[in-house]
């Protein structure tokens, strides 16, 4: 995927197809592909979660979308248009890799990159059409602060529901415009134990970045040593 060259689209009609909305983008330059985000209905029928995604060829052609498309009129919604903050291919490519190594031991799944407008009712809406939820947590912040950490738990009554939902999500599902992380959480795995991994990845690249600068400092040294003996 080309940086920049992926489009948000807010206030999609729900009745708005995906081919609709590859018609009117194709104006602005040649697209490369074009979804629309669903979710499945207690009938098992997938209806329109109102947003979507045009990958363009280039980043110029969705630039140029931006400016020329912005609060277009599709099917009697005026859309909204925002560069798409999707993750380059090669995080996607490791990310799907970490997926696939950590194997399922519980029922619960943790659900990271949780944008911080979404709620509790909306992440257990999305996950509720696959079986019957324990629980589904979106841990705060602080106390009163009304702010949640970016990440949640949502625990199914059974592990075969869970595995449908990880495999119909885990790929390609957006909230607010941001692409949810889904990994299997321990069975133990909490708020605490979560925060002190998270703590442990910050140390070790800070770690790296502070070796970084000492040697950036070391060869800037030797070249201006050089540059005196010259």
């Amino acid at each position: 995927t080309v940086p920049g060259s992926t489009l948000f689209i807010k206030n999609l009609n729900f009745s708005t197809t995906e081919e609709k909305l590859q018609e009117t983008f194709t104006k602005c330059g040649v697209v490369r592909s074009c979804s629309i985000s669903k979710k499945k209905d207690k009938s098992g029928k997938f209806l329109s979660m109102g947003y979507g995604f045009v990958q363009y060829q280039t980043a110029e052609a969705a630039q140029k979308a931006l400016r020329q498309l912005q609060h277009c009129t599709v099917d009697n919604h005026q859309l909204e248009v925002k560069i798409s903050e999707r993750a380059t291919r090669t995080a996607e490519v490791s990310r799907k890799k970490k997926q696939v190594e950590k194997k399922q031991t519980s029922s619960k799944i943790l659900v990271r990159n949780v944008p911080f407008q979404a709620t509790v009712k909306e992440i257990r809406e999305l996950f509720c059409t696959f079986g019957e939820l324990k629980t589904v947590r979106l841990p705060k912040k602080a106390a009163g602060s009304g702010k949640h950490r970016g990440f949640a738990f949502v625990d199914f009554l059974t592990k075969q529901d869970a595995k449908k939902a990880f495999a119909a999500l885990c790929h390609s599902t957006h909230l607010y415009g941001r692409r949810l992380v889904l990994e299997w959480a321990d069975s133990e795995e909490t708020v605490e134990t979560l925060r002190r991994k998270t703590a442990e990845h910050f140390h070790v690249a800070a770690k790296k970045q502070r070796k970084t600068e000492i040697l950036g400092g070391i060869l800037d040294t030797m070249e201006t040593e050089e540059g005196v003996a010259d």
